[in-house]
C-alpha cells in the first residue's frame, strides 16, 4: 500500500459521561471495590459540537475506562471516538489509549494510537479539559482537542 502525503487534522468537541439519569451512557461494571481502585466502567459517550447534550451530535466515545492507581484518581483509558455525522470523517474511528488524571489541574494529554477510514495509521494527540462536573450524580461533561497525523 502506497502511503501519501500525510495531513494534520485537528477535531474539536465534548463528550458527555452520564452516571446518572434518564439517559445513562457510563455503566459500572463491577461493585464498588475497595476504595475506587480497580473500578472499571463501559462508556457509550455522546459527543457534540458544543457543550449542551441538546447540542449537534457528531458520534460517540465507545470504549471503557478504570482507576488504575490507588494514590489518585486516575484512569487508564481507551476510547474510540466514532465519527457518525454526515460528512467526510463518517464512519471512521481515531482510538486513544493512555493515563488520565482526571482531577489534575489544567488540560490532560493522552496519545492518538490508532484509527480507521479517514483517519487510517492516526497518531497524535488528544488534550482533556473538564467543562462541567455534578459532584452528586458523576456526570461530566469533557472539552476534547484531537491532533491527529493521518494519510
Amino acid at each position: 500500500m502506497a502511503l501519501k502525503n500525510e495531513k494534520l487534522t485537528h477535531l474539536h468537541f465534548y463528550y458527555h459521561n452520564l452516571l446518572a439519569g434518564p439517559n445513562v451512557t457510563a455503566l459500572h461494571l463491577n461493585a464498588d471495590p475497595a476504595g475506587l481502585f480497580g473500578r472499571l466502567t463501559m462508556v457509550d459517550n455522546p459527543l457534540t459540537l458544543d457543550p449542551e447534550l441538546n447540542s449537534t451530535t457528531v458520534g460517540s466515545a465507545q470504549g471503557l475506562y478504570g482507576v488504575a492507581s490507588r494514590s489518585e484518581v486516575a484512569f487508564v483509558q481507551l476510547f474510540n471516538f466514532v465519527f457518525t455525522a454526515d460528512g467526510e470523517y463518517r464512519g471512521s474511528t481515531v482510538t486513544v489509549l493512555g493515563h488520565n488524571s482526571i482531577f489534575a489541574d489544567g488540560t490532560r494529554e493522552m496519545p492518538v494510537v490508532g484509527g480507521t477510514g479517514v483517519f487510517g495509521f492516526a497518531r497524535g494527540k488528544v488534550y482533556f479539559k473538564t467543562y462541567s462536573f455534578d459532584a452528586i450524580t458523576g456526570n461530566v461533561v469533557v472539552d476534547c482537542d484531537i491532533y491527529v497525523f493521518h494519510y
